[in-house]
């Protein structure tokens, strides 16, 4: 029996069916199986498989029309013989041995049989125990569920405000990172994260009463409790809450002046090196190096900064996707977020299960809804995208086609950093200052912009309180909404390390 080398295309191309969708199942089932032979003469493969001390073998031919001495040894050597693809005159070729002939994708019935064969009361062959596999690179999930989804959160908030599960979490989270805490460092961080979390509750739960000048400084002081709490509660994080708050001491390491016109969608906002936002950002590993290492004493000297050092309030409002039609009402600048989808006409067949493994590159639509941006604005949003070009679109938003790249295997929307929210579109967000992608530390940015604007410039606020800026009140209370909702959901997942889904029973979403 001569083997073939490997210049033989056709084997090759059944060398990668087979692999695919004969031995990963027969693997999948427990059976220890291999290719034995690659045969040029009748170009045809031969497989054996065992499992509980039965022993089986099997033939794939490349194409149905060979010659039927082929069959006929075929026949006295394998328990099985699969051709890939459609059958071609298969009675004229394999003649008295065409009822013996399978189609490969049929393999399922014939395992079926086999591994009934091999296996004899409740138990499969080598069964002896629960396999536990650590998945690395998974996090682990709870699905919380309830008719207030909101309230759910909360109890699981309110569940780490005790020091004594705080400890638990603190270290559980270390083992799940290889990272050795003593005894005093899991008790330090369980109480510095305990008490962060009740500062974060209070200043949420008690905002829902408040005027809309309060509820921005609670949700504001909120946002930067629950900070306190990520970074105490990250594994190789700040080892007290005294050292965070010491940090705080340099200042919230953001500003706020006037941009050019003074109107309020012009109010710019940077951050520079020193303070609290920094060094939140740097425990994400999200570095901000172009920043200043002031605060720039006028507007004018802030617009002469690099532009991803400071950013407008228009523009930091546009990455909400969750107030998008309130943005477009109010703003004529473009909402700088996009929602992905499967473009089932650019990857053909490629969402099939037995492709999908072999696929690195996926063909994504990426929708502006604002109908305000252009190629060169979508390419400079975040991920592994390319081959950009433009699809044709209705009135009602523009369409662009792009390349995703991603792991074998891998769903494509994972190699995005997309946001998800139980309040609007799944989003892709374009990063502020550059670098600055998460959506919690956004909306950070953003209260703190509305909380300088109602502490320190009465003059604005009260226009938009009861003046001539009074419809941009509606977008500021949608967007309050929003955090009280979505913030408390994502810091529960930063916190615990966990994936969150919090739902109403029988949602799909």
């Amino acid at each position: 029996m001569r083997m073939s080398g490997p210049a033989n295309p056709r084997l090759t191309l059944l060398r990668d069916k087979i692999e695919r969708d004969m031995l990963d199942p027969l693997r999948n089932h427990g059976w220890q199986c291999g290719i034995t032979a690659e045969v040029e003469p009748g170009e045809y493969i031969l497989v054996s498989a065992e499992r509980g001390g039965v022993a089986k073998s099997c033939a794939v031919l490349y194409s149905s029309a060979t010659d039927h001495v082929v069959y006929r040894r075929l026949a006295g050597e394998a328990d099985a013989i699969f051709i890939q693809g459609e059958p071609y005159q298969l009675q004229s070729f394999a003649r008295e041995f065409a009822d013996q002939v399978l189609q490969l994708e049929h393999f399922q019935v014939i395992l079926i049989d086999w591994n009934r064969e091999t296996s004899s009361g409740k138990l499969a062959p080598g069964a002896v125990g629960v396999e536990v596999v650590e998945d690395t690179e998974c996090l682990p999930a709870r699905q919380l569920l309830s008719e207030t989804p909101i309230d759910a959160i909360w109890l699981r908030l309110r569940q780490f405000q005790s020091v004594r599960l705080a400890q638990k979490l603190v270290a559980e989270r270390a083992t799940r990172g290889g990272i050795t805490l003593g005894k005093d460092a899991i008790e330090n961080k369980a109480q510095g994260l305990a008490f962060a979390l009740r500062n974060a509750t209070d200043y949420f739960q008690s905002s829902q009463t408040r005027p809309v000048s309060q509820r921005i400084l609670s949700l504001y002081y909120g946002a930067m409790a629950f900070a306190f709490a990520e970074m105490i509660a990250r594994p190789d994080g700040s080892p007290t809450l005294a050292e965070i708050e010491e940090r705080t001491k340099q200042g919230h390491g953001l500003y706020a002046v006037d941009g050019k016109t003074g109107d309020f969608g012009d109010i710019l906002v940077g951050t520079i090196r020193s303070g609290f936002f920094g060094q939140w950002l740097a425990t994400m590993g999200v570095g901000i190096d172009a920043a200043p290492a002031a605060k720039p004493k006028s507007n004018t000297d802030a617009m002469k900064l690099a532009g991803e050092t400071v950013i407008s309030l228009e523009a930091l409002f546009a990455r909400i996707p969750e107030l998008s039609d309130l943005f477009l009402d109010i703003f004529e600048g473009p909402a700088w977020w996009l929602e992905p989808g499967y473009d089932q006409d650019a990857n053909g067949g490629m969402h099939s299960a037995g492709v999908r493994p072999m696929i690195t590159r996926t063909y994504a639509t990426l929708t502006d809804t604002s109908k305000r941006l252009g190629m060169e604005d979508v390419a400079s949003f975040p991920g592994p995208i390319s081959e950009l070009q433009p699809l044709p679109s209705s009135a009602r938003a523009r369409r662009f086609r792009a390349a995703i790249d991603h792991d074998p295997g891998q769903i494509w929307w994972n190699a995005l950093p997309l946001h998800h929210s139980p309040l609007g579109p799944t989003g892709l967000i374009k990063p502020i200052f550059g670098t600055v992608g998460a959506y919690r530390a956004i909306c950070f940015v953003l209260l703190y912009a509305l909380s300088i604007i109602v502490r320190y410039r009465p003059s604005v606020w009260r226009r938009v309180q009861e003046g001539d800026l009074d419809h941009v009140r509606v977008l500021i209370e949608a967007f309050l909404e929003v955090v009280e909702r979505v913030l408390p959901e994502q810091f529960l997942a930063i916190v615990t390390g966990e994936q969150i889904s919090a739902k109403q029973p029988g949602s799909w979403r």
